[in-house]
């Protein structure tokens, strides 16, 4: 359920991004091509965002083995709903997170959440859908879009390294949140290609 989309710097979506922004043309030529690995199960993307939340990447790793290896892989709703709480807890997840899993499996199986739906639907519906699951914020539904949908126009002004990526690359570090969020708009109807690009502003650091 895995494929790639990979992001060149000399496709035309870029020089058309250049030619609206100028100032993007040094964060360009920083790299040549970026790939990005889209996982389009969605189902599963969500189980392992809600656990990752606020976890080290080996942490997360580490959680999300034994929670596969407790539920023998089989994930469907009504497994996690009838799982008992503290054998999830003895897994390392916190009664939060469960809440967050439980959440989801509930709006999965009942199915005010249908995921072949979302094909269908703009970013900003598909945002207001998975923001109804508990422990789904706006942050985690634009992550969603661009690392399960493939999304190809978001940019998330919540996503701290995307806002210092931006305010170093214009050299103004007291742009504030709306500025950001404004002057996202001139990169439409791209705009996540320039937030990989400006996530790998750090690399050479």
């Amino acid at each position: 359920m895995h494929h790639k989309i990979v992001i060149h710097n000399e496709s035309e979506e870029i020089k058309s991004l250049i030619d609206k922004d100028p100032n993007l043309e040094p964060l360009f030529q920083k790299k040549r091509e970026i790939v990005v690995h889209v996982s389009k199960n969605y189902y599963q993307s969500l189980i392992e965002t809600i656990i990752a939340q606020q976890l080290s990447t080996k942490a997360a790793l580490a959680i999300l083995n034994r929670f596969n290896e407790f539920m023998q892989d089989d994930m469907k709703p009504e497994h996690i709903l009838a799982v008992e709480d503290e054998k999830l807890r003895a897994l390392g997840l916190s009664r939060q997170k469960i809440k967050y899993l439980k959440s989801l499996a509930e709006h999965v199986k009942s199915e005010k959440l249908t995921f072949d739906q979302l094909e269908k639907m703009t970013d900003e519906q598909i945002i207001e859908e998975l923001t109804q699951v508990k422990g789904i914020g706006v942050w985690t539904a634009q992550m969603f879009l661009m690392f399960s949908m493939g999304r190809m126009d978001v940019f998330s002004t919540l996503d701290l390294g995307l806002r210092n990526a931006l305010k170093k690359l214009l050299n103004r570090p007291d742009m504030t949140f709306e500025e950001i969020e404004a002057y996202s708009h001139k990169w439409k109807p791209y705009r996540s290609i320039v937030s990989h690009y400006l996530w790998h502003i750090w690399d050479e650091a």
